[in-house]
């Protein structure tokens, strides 16, 4: 039984080989796949701002351009899809 008390990560990352990190993320804590996108949303923000700030992304419409690119590419053809994932 889960306590919701004592809060728990929903999303769970480690870094393994060739820089391929293995994500672990927990369902229940979203109401809707709605609540995953904006999500996503947010996480591209910060990465991107994340990026500008360390001088790898010129600004932040062309770091959200560079991830969106990506995001779009991979979720209509995903570039690597492992058995149970894709």
């Amino acid at each position: 039984m889960r306590d919701d008390s004592v809060p728990q990560p929903f999303l769970v990352a480690f870094p393994m080989e060739e820089d391929d990190p293995r994500i672990m993320l927990d369902p229940m804590y979203f109401a809707g796949l709605d609540e995953v996108g904006l999500f996503l949303v947010d996480l591209s923000r910060l990465y991107a701002r994340a990026f500008v700030q360390s001088g790898r992304a010129r600004d932040m419409r062309d770091a959200l351009d560079q991830i969106q690119e990506i995001f779009d590419a991979d979720i209509t053809e995903p570039l690597l899809e492992e058995e149970g994932e894709g």
